[in-house]
Order: structure tokens, then C-alpha cells, then sequence
């Protein structure tokens, strides 16, 4: 794999990342790549500029974003989708934010997981939709602890699947007993699938749609293809009624939502021509979380189980320090930024701990951790 040029990335790789931080630091935080990309996007971004005209596209997805997308699902993820049932969105956030508001209103309830990606609660706070939170593990969720949240007021079970920030895959048999039971209660299941092409298990994924034909699907190709800036994600809907109607109630019929053609372009080459190198990212990253993992839990004060899925590792530390101090001091005196397991960003499930992002390179990654380590090596007894 070859590593993304360390200026360009320094020039243009934000939220938290090396353009946000200083010379000689190293950002474990954002979930995006320091390796370049599969050269398949390049390839078909360069053909498509040769014509130097820049057209509308389909309003809800280029039919070639939306094959793709369907391809990818019923190829790899053990899906049954149509392409007329895809919507490609400016981002997997947007994607989250426009199935809440086609499925939610203002009062509703919805189930979430705690601690989880902070967009599947701030997407319902921003609307003032009600969250309760319930507990994932790596043996799954908990139905008897659902019953006990379901209200009158409870309209969805929303699902990460894989889970970021822990890593946990749900199996086909987990998905089934969820779907059975969201199906008995009346609940439509929206399942957050971004991380689904970073998986770490012997099983292949499965997609929710495998099992349960009404649940909504929010996707991105920021994690599996390295494509962040170029902010693609899909809806994925029940069937292309429902997919008519969202687009025509979000505006995607009338231009005031959509993808940028050139994302689309580049997210269809990725899907067809770049999987391989997705699949060495993939093995690349599992190294860079194995010496982790192994790292922080020889050290007396952390602990870390390796994630069946995602490039994020969650670190767990002594209860008694404060986080928020904690990842101030390894990005000022160790020189490493992490992510800090604050409620604001995660829910209350993820205080004691922090999170590291691990899709950069094995000599990044391993002076990275040896930081990390040396740091609470010399000063954990004192926090």
C-alpha cells in the first residue's frame, strides 16, 4: 500500500487530522486514510474530465453509482437489493439525517446504541427526536433489555452495524432475532452499514437486508474505499416506492439535495475496479490493531479487545482519570491525538475511555502506539 504524501496530507487533511495539528504530531483521530486511495478512482475521474463539461445528473443517483451500489450489496454483503432502491447522498451523514426526517417526526422515539457514532444521536437531537440508548456487546443486544425501552413513543431500533466506536459485527443469526423482534413490535430498523466493508471476522458481513426486507440501509465509502472528501454515501430503501418518495420529500427531485457526479464516478470505479485494494487496506489495518491491541494491554493502565470490524480501536483506562485531561496531555506531551470517549461524542457508555484510529501507515501506526504506551508507562501512576 502506498503511503498518501505526507505534505499534501498536512495541506489538506482536516477535522482533526494533519492539517489540524502540529509539526512532529501524529493524529490517531479521524476515521480517514493516510494511504492513497485504489488507483481505479483516479483512472475514471480522468476519463470522465477529458470531456471538460460538467452536466446534471439523475437526481436520486447516477445509474451507474446506483448498479454499483446494488452490485456491492448483493455480491459481498449477502444482500437482496435493486439499484432503483438507491439514493446517493452528499455524505453517509446526510443519508442519516434525510431517512430520520422521511421516517421521524418531531416527539418520536428512537432506539440507539450506547456508546455509538455521535451522528446517529445528533441527526434525532437536531429534530428533536427522543433517544434511548441500550447496550451492545460482543455477543450482540439484548432483546430483554429493548422490551424494557419500547414506548408507545418508539418508532425505530437503529443499529451500527459494524459498531463503531467497539468494532462488535452483528452475525446473520443476531440480525435475524433483531429483526424478528423489531417486526412483533412494529419497529423499522435503519442499520448504519458505513464500516461494513472493514470486517475482521472469518463470516462475512451481512447486511441487514438480508433478513429483513423493510429496514433502511445508510452506507458511505469514506472507511472502505478511502473517499472522504468526497463526502458519497447512499440511502438504501425498503423498495423504490419508498425511494421515490423520500427523494421527492428531502428535495432530490428538484435539485435541492444530491451527490456531486464526479463522487458518484469515483465511488463506482472503487465498488467494480478497487475492491482488491480495499481488501489490502483491510489486512493493513488489522496489523496496525493487532500490535495495538497487544501494546496497550501489556501496559498496567489500559486495556483493548481487537474489533471484529472497523480501524478504530476503543482503550479503556482507570476510572479515576479524567479523559478529557488525559488526551490533552498525550497530544501535548507525547505528541499524539486521540479521541476522547466524552459523552458529547459517543454517549455515556464511552466515558473511561478513548478511541485511535489506525488506517495510516505500519510506520505511523507503531511510533503512534510506542508514544502512547512510553507516555502512560512514565506517567499513569500519577493521573
Amino acid at each position: 500500500m502506498k503511503a498518501t504524501d505526507k505534505n499534501f496530507l498536512t495541506e489538506n487533511a482536516f477535522n482533526m487530522r494533519w492539517a489540524n495539528v502540529e509539526e512532529g504530531h501524529i493524529p490517531l483521530t479521524a476515521a480517514d486514510w493516510d494511504i492513497e486511495a485504489s488507483s481505479a478512482v483516479r483512472e475514471a475521474l480522468t476519463a470522465y474530465l477529458q470531456f471538460n463539461s460538467f452536466p446534471y445528473g439523475n437526481n436520486s443517483g447516477m445509474k451507474a453509482f446506483q448498479n454499483a451500489i446494488a452490485f456491492h450489496f448483493n455480491q459481498r454483503k449477502n444482500a437482496s437489493i435493486q439499484s432503483e432502491e438507491v439514493i446517493a447522498t452528499n455524505s453517509a451523514a446526510k443519508a442519516i439525517d434525510d431517512v430520520y426526517s422521511f421516517l421521524l417526526k418531531e416527539g418520536d422515539e428512537i432506539l440507539i446504541a450506547d456508546p455509538v457514532d455521535f451522528l446517529l444521536a445528533e441527526c434525532a437531537r437536531r429534530k428533536n427526536i427522543g433517544i434511548k440508548r441500550y447496550q451492545q456487546r460482543s455477543n450482540g443486544i439484548d432483546l430483554a433489555e429493548l422490551d424494557k425501552l419500547v414506548s408507545s413513543k418508539t418508532k425505530a431500533l437503529v443499529i451500527c452495524n459494524p459498531h463503531n466506536p467497539l468494532g462488535y459485527v452483528l452475525s446473520k443469526k443476531q440480525l435475524e432475532s433483531l429483526s424478528n423482534w423489531a417486526n412483533d413490535k412494529g419497529l423499522v430498523i435503519i442499520s448504519d452499514e458505513v464500516w461494513s466493508d472493514i470486517v475482521h471476522t472469518e463470516e462475512s458481513f451481512t447486511s441487514i437486508r438480508a433478513v429483513n426486507s423493510n429496514a433502511w440501509i445508510v452506507y458511505g465509502l469514506s472507511k472502505g474505499f478511502g473517499l472522504a472528501g468526497l463526502r458519497i454515501g447512499a440511502i438504501i430503501a425498503p423498495n423504490e416506492e419508498q425511494a421515490v418518495l423520500l427523494a421527492d420529500g428531502q428535495g432530490y427531485a428538484r435539485t435541492i439535495e444530491g451527490a456531486s457526479t464526479l463522487s458518484q464516478i469515483a465511488a463506482a470505479a472503487a465498488i467494480e475496479n478497487g475492491w482488491t485494494h480495499t481488501q489490502e487496506a483491510v489486512s493493513l489495518f488489522k496489523k496496525n490493531l493487532e500490535q495495538a491491541v497487544i501494546a496497550f494491554n501489556k501496559t498496567n493502565f489500559l486495556s483493548c479487545e481487537m474489533p471484529q470490524g472497523t480501524f478504530v480501536l476503543t482503550v479503556r483506562h482507570p476510572s479515576t482519570w479524567n479523559t478529557e485531561m488525559l488526551c490533552e496531555r498525550l497530544a501535548n506531551e507525547a505528541k499524539v491525538h486521540v479521541v476522547p470517549g466524552l459523552e458529547k461524542w459517543f454517549g455515556p457508555g464511552a466515558i473511561g475511555t478513548f478511541r485511535i484510529s489506525l488506517a495510516t501507515t505500519p510506520e505511523i501506526a507503531s511510533e503512534g502506539i510506542e508514544r502512547i504506551c512510553n507516555w502512560i508507562t512514565a506517567y499513569g501512576s500519577t493521573l
